[in-house]
Parts: C-alpha cells; sequence; structure tokens
C-alpha cells in the first residue's frame, strides 16, 4: 500500500513541475506578445504620421 502513495506523490509533483513550466512559458509569451504588439501600434502610428 505504501508504494501506491509514494508513485501518486511522484505522479502530483511531476504534473505540478509540468503546469508551473507550462505557466511560465505563457507568461513570457505573453510578454513577448505585448512588446510586439506595441511595436506594430508604433509603427503604425509612424506610418499615418508619414502619409499626412
Amino acid at each position: 500500500m505504501m508504494e501506491i502513495h509514494g508513485k501518486i506523490y511522484v505522479v502530483a509533483l511531476v504534473l505540478a513541475i509540468i503546469f508551473a513550466g507550462l505557466g511560465l512559458f505563457l507568461f513570457y509569451l505573453e510578454r513577448k506578445i505585448s512588446g510586439l504588439e506595441k511595436k506594430a501600434d508604433m509603427l503604425e502610428k509612424e506610418n499615418a504620421d508619414n502619409k499626412k
């Protein structure tokens, strides 16, 4: 019976590590996308100013 509990803890730990990694990756991706959106807005604004 103790072997089962040990395996459950290992599975829970592996899942926690996977979800933590996924969360960190999504946070990094969101920051990168936000930066790209800001750059795109700046370029769009520059193009609109140059056309005037």
